[in-house]
């Protein structure tokens, strides 16, 4: 999977078809997961995981998100029975679209986009990151207070595949200071994320049997890796962990592909841990 090319006519739409569901879930018992490479074709949904690094190389802050669902309390690992409401942590992603050509790529910007409506601007870094990993850690440093290249790759970023949910996760490095601004959007990023949402809701559809999805519900927060590091040695299904004051739980797919081998490898945990 190489780079992607910035594309100007490839506008992402907020439209689904009729039915449009969630991304796929993990079957309750799926056990463990292939992972690594895929044919791009073969991908049902994508997610992207934005992250940056400290100065020595490690993981640093990884953005998630939060939104509030109602799940089988089975799915979660609760004894409870029916579903329950929840505060889910969760990874921008959705299913793939016939417009999205089998680029798994394209579908976790579109997803990004429509979800986060685009929050702190950082689509546009899958332009160009590399996800068949390598590149030098240390010479994609940037000195505090640098201008970010427009085409600023990053470094080690990392494509992985979740088979039970059929999901491409692309693991995207963006520059520390991405991470650095308060907990809410600034003024001129905030007017871009309302343009975007305007954007999206105003697209005409393209027949009746069309509808608009759902559009910036989901609330983006940057989590210190170290969370995320007892996510994945957590033996829960569904983790729970405090966001913002408020308690949360890992959406287990999402807590199932922390749990990959090359996942653990790239937040630093080792077997023994």
């Amino acid at each position: 999977m190489g780079k992607k090319k910035n594309k100007a006519e490839d506008k992402p739409s907020a439209k689904k078809p009729e039915g449009h569901e969630d991304p796929p879930e993990a079957p309750p018992n799926a056990g463990g997961a292939e992972s690594g490479q895929t044919a791009e074709g073969a991908y049902r949904a994508a997610a992207v995981v934005f992250f940056t690094r400290t100065d020595g190389g490690a993981v640093a802050k990884v953005l998630v998100a939060v939104e509030e669902r109602k799940v089988k309390a089975s799915f979660l690992g609760l004894e409870e029975k029916g579903k329950v409401a929840e505060r889910l942590v969760v990874f921008p992603m959705g299913r793939k679209e016939k417009k999205d050509k089998n680029d798994p790529v394209e579908t976790a910007k579109r997803e990004y986009i429509e979800e986060t409506l685009d929050y702190g601007s950082l689509a546009r870094y899958l332009d160009f990151a590399d996800f068949d990993g390598g590149g030098d850690i240390e010479a994609s440093r940037l000195a505090p207070g640098s201008t970010v290249p427009m085409t600023w790759s990053g470094a080690d970023n990392m494509a992985l595949y979740f088979s039970p949910a059929g999901l491409t996760v692309l693991f995207c490095e963006v520059p520390a200071q991405e991470a650095d601004e308060p907990g809410h959007e600034p003024p001129a990023k905030k007017q871009r994320q309302e343009a975007t949402a305007a954007e999206l809701l105003s697209k005409p559809k393209p027949s009746p049997s069309y509808h608009v999805g759902k559009v910036g519900h989901l609330h983006s927060v940057w989590l210190d890796a170290e969370s995320l590091r007892t996510v994945a040695l957590s033996k829960d299904k569904a983790p729970k962990l405090s966001l913002e004051g408020q308690d949360c739980r890992f959406f287990p797919t999402s807590a199932s592909v922390l749990r990959l081998p090359e996942a653990r490898k790239w937040l630093g945990v080792t077997p023994s841990s």
